[in-house]
């Protein structure tokens, strides 16, 4: 029976394995035809760099060279499978542990879904390209800049921050341009105080901003309180102390390169705010004989919470140059016309007369004007102008009645003060006198 079975199986066998054979043809073309290989590529794809502290605990920092860690994949497979797969199925990783001397990684590729059911996957280039650094940190005081102008009548007071450094940390390369880390603030209208979040921008030397995805900072922004302040406009007063040397005089108030300025401050500070007294001792004259010139600095002389409105652009800091003007004192004598000398305040019932003759100075070319000398000192351009024929002077009776404890005058000759009125800048260097005669006025009556 065995044998008879193999017998059967044998028989023909040639024809028998042609069979086979084309049925197996014919399988696998209505397999292809149905679920055929195909290939699909996947772009942009971006690699995964793995055990990448290998690197950075030896202190160092990467940066991908020439966009090598995007790649484009392509995957070979079963229309089935290369259908069951998208782009977020596609993997590419480089491992930093297996960096080249040359400063490569190589790719893998693989996808997390029928990964065994592929033909084949591989990328438009297999390394990642890397420029190594060290990284450096380094500390930056942080600046605030303000923009805009408050409100007509304010200025930019204090700013303060909630953080005053920022440690910014990166390739050496990137760190080493970096100068100045600033965030702005704008107070463009304000009439208040300002409270906000700035962010922090780092900058070159030539103002440029500095960015990088390497470089890191502790902090990204921080809060800024800008003071808003009300000002106003106030005077400066100058006082003198002590006297200058014998023979000479202050000509005129001193001269200041400022006789008033801003101040700011809180509404209700500078409103208790009049003027800036500077004290006499600031200009002490004593026993000078020439221009006197003081440096003096305002900011002392302001109450706590009110400042000066500097200008340093116009090269205003805050002191100012006071001169005090000394000039020499010059002696000048002049005949005043006694008919310019006047008798006051005569009590009633008296007559007081100016006795010409035994006061005066007979002008030969003019009979009829007696002259009195009058010696004065003053400063010389107050001179300017001035003749004996424009001074004038009285005689007040009633004063010397008063001086002597009188009630009433007695008749008779009095040797009698006269007090000139005398031009600014100018007085007498002695006290003159007239002799006055008092007698009983005549009433008209007969006995």
């Amino acid at each position: 029976m065995i044998n008879n079975l193999i017998r059967k199986l044998t028989n023909n066998i040639g024809l028998k394995i042609l069979s086979l054979l084309v049925a197996v043809a014919l399988w696998l073309v209505v397999v292809n035809y149905d679920d055929p290989v195909i290939t699909n590529t996947y772009s942009d794809i971006q690699v995964e760099i793995i055990n990448s502290e290998a690197l950075t605990n030896q202190g160092k920092v990467y940066e991908v060279l020439n966009d090598s860690n995007v790649v484009d994949v392509t995957v070979s497979g079963k229309r089935s499978v290369i259908d069951s797969l998208n782009k977020e199925n596609i993997k590419a990783t480089a491992d930093m542990t297996q960096m080249t001397d040359v400063n490569t990684l190589t790719i893998s590729f693989m996808t997390n879904k029928n990964y065994n059911q592929l033909e084949s996957i591989a990328g438009d280039h297999n390394v990642v390209q890397l420029d190594i650094e060290n990284r450096v940190e380094k500390h930056l005081p942080i600046e605030v800049e303000v923009t805009g102008e408050p409100a007509e009548g304010y200025i930019i007071g204090d700013q303060t921050t909630n953080q005053n450094t920022v440690r910014v940390s990166g390739p050496e390369s990137v760190v080493d341009t970096i100068t100045s880390a600033k965030c702005s603030v704008s107070v463009a209208g304000r009439s208040s105080d300002i409270s906000s979040s700035a962010d922090i921008n780092l900058y070159t030397a030539d103002g440029k901003i500095v960015e990088h995805d390497n470089l890191t900072t502790n902090i990204s922004s921080i809060n800024v309180t800008v003071g808003i302040l009300a000002t106003k406009a106030v005077n400066i007063v100058y006082s003198l102390s002590g006297e200058p040397e014998e023979g000479y005089a202050v000509d005129g108030e001193p001269e200041a390169d400022r006789k008033a300025v801003e101040v700011a401050g809180r509404s209700a500070m500078i409103d208790s705010v009049r003027s800036i007294v500077i004290p006499p001792e600031e200009l002490d004259i004593n026993g000078k004989s020439e221009n006197y010139v003081a440096k003096i600095d305002l900011n002392q002389y302001l109450p706590n919470g009110v400042r000066l409105v500097t200008d340093e652009a116009n090269g205003f800091d805050g002191k100012v140059n006071v001169t005090v003007n000394i000039v020499p004192i010059v002696k000048k004598e002049f005949d005043v016309p006694m008919e310019n000398l006047q008798v006051i305040n005569v009590p009633d019932g008296y007559d007081a007369e100016i006795l010409l003759e035994s006061n005066g100075n007979e002008d030969k070319q003019d009979n009829k004007k007696v002259t009195l000398k009058v010696e004065t000192k003053g400063i010389e351009h107050f001179y300017e102008g001035v003749e004996g024929s424009s001074l004038t002077g009285v005689i007040d009776i009633q004063d010397y009645i008063s001086a002597a404890g009188q009630t009433s005058p007695a008749e008779g000759v009095y040797k009698m003060k006269i007090l000139f009125t005398m031009p600014e800048g100018i007085s007498e260097t002695q006290i003159h006198y007239a002799d006055i005669k008092i007698s009983k006025a005549d009433t008209g009556d007969t006995e």
